[in-house]
């Protein structure tokens, strides 16, 4: 459709779109109104609902999102930078104490993604897991903590 969004299903950008949505965080509306070559999202809702190839590949991409959710939690619960803040008495000394601002937000974030992803992904982060999605779910934190300290 010359001058507007695309409405056909097209395979090179039904594959553009799950890989944008399986390599961040970003809700499916954002990422449209950042790709303005892209179908506004109910296209892209009605291309999952009713193209099996594209329905399997956003299906993957969704799942592929809980994980990178699931890492995002790890480094939310493990930054600590914020936890504290500086306070002064009447007589100029300083003192710590909880920022508990941040301590709640932070812990809304980790809750909201850890909702997001048993949705996404609900074998690996939903509430019922049996012994084998539990071990699929530490060998995926550790592979991301094996990750990182390479970085160091």
């Amino acid at each position: 459709m010359p001058g507007g969004r695309p409405t056909d299903y097209s395979y090179d950008l039904g594959e553009e779109i799950c890989s944008a949505i399986a390599d961040n965080m970003l809700s499916l509306k954002t990422l449209c109104a950042k790709n303005p070559h892209w179908p506004v999202p109910r296209t892209i809702r009605r291309w999952a609902r009713e193209n099996p190839e594209f329905s399997h590949m956003y299906a993957q991409a969704k799942e592929d999102q809980g994980d990178l959710l699931a890492e995002d939690m790890l480094e939310i619960a493990d930054d600590s930078k914020n936890d504290t803040i500086i306070k002064t008495n009447k007589d100029g000394s300083e003192y710590e104490v909880a920022n508990n601002e941040w301590i709640n937000r932070s812990r809304l974030r980790v809750d909201t993604r850890k909702w997001i992803a048993s949705k996404f992904k609900p074998r690996m982060y939903g509430d019922k897991s049996s012994d084998e999605d539990i071990a699929k779910a530490a060998l995926v934190l550790l592979d991301h903590y094996r990750k990182d300290n390479a970085k160091i």
